[in-house]
């Protein structure tokens, strides 16, 4: 009787210990407190501190500078004188006993500029030659004999600008004398130098016997005449 009275009965299930309810109530206690947090700091703590980025902006690549472009003299004018002439681009005789020398145009009423070297108005030495006369017939370079300190030479370029200059020197040399600076090409601020024959033709050489030089540099063109279209 006792045996199955002791089947009959149910299994009591083993009840937990006090120190674990404690603990499942601490953790739940945590979590609720840690959410309730969360919601204050986004709602209550930091109202409306949040903004949207803004807008991208679209990609644009830096554009390249633009590149140099070499002014190109078309025309010089002799104010005081009242005298222009046409500027060609030339670079050095190639053959010859000139060779390497600083070409010439053969026209009395043409100019010649040393295209390898600085243009007018740039930090160099631009040069520019003419002639005092060619085939008989008088030269517009042959004005450089009379020139004089101060006097003004204009220089207009294939773009349509203008730029001024005034005369700082005026010299004249025995062809196989000439300074070397004169046609160096490089200077510490703009110059224009201005060459042409002088003095009686020497056969013997196949040039004249002296050349006349004249130094300019740039001035304010506010205090500079405007250039006319002069004539001879």
């Amino acid at each position: 009787m006792n045996d199955r009275g002791d089947k009959g009965r149910k299994a009591e299930r083993p009840k937990k210990s006090k120190p674990a309810n404690a603990l499942l109530l601490i953790l739940s206690a945590a979590l609720l407190l840690g959410g309730v947090a969360l919601l204050v700091r986004q709602f209550v703590l930091f109202p409306g501190e949040y903004e949207a980025p803004p807008t991208p902006t679209p990609y644009a690549p830096t554009p390249e500078p633009t590149p140099y472009v070499k002014p190109i003299p078309t025309r010089i004018y002799f104010i005081q004188e009242e005298i222009m002439c046409d500027i060609v681009p030339v670079g050095r005789i190639e053959e010859g006993e000139k060779a390497g020398q600083m070409d010439t145009v053969d026209d009395a009423d043409l100019a010649a500029w040393y295209e390898p070297g600085p243009a007018p108005g740039e930090v160099g030495n631009a040069i520019i030659n003419g002639h005092k006369s060619f085939n008989g017939k008088i030269g517009r370079f042959s004005v450089l004999w009379n020139m004089k300190v101060g006097d003004q030479v204009a220089i207009s370029f294939e773009d349509g600008t203008v730029m001024y200059f005034g005369v700082v020197s005026v010299d004249f040399y025995p062809y196989d004398e000439v300074p070397g600076d004169v046609m160096k090409l490089k200077s510490d601020r703009p110059k224009l130098t201005l060459i042409t024959c002088y003095g009686d033709f020497d056969r013997t050489v196949g040039t004249s016997k002296e050349r006349c030089i004249v130094v300019c540099e740039p001035i304010d063109p506010e205090a500079s005449q405007t250039p006319a279209e002069f004539t001879q």
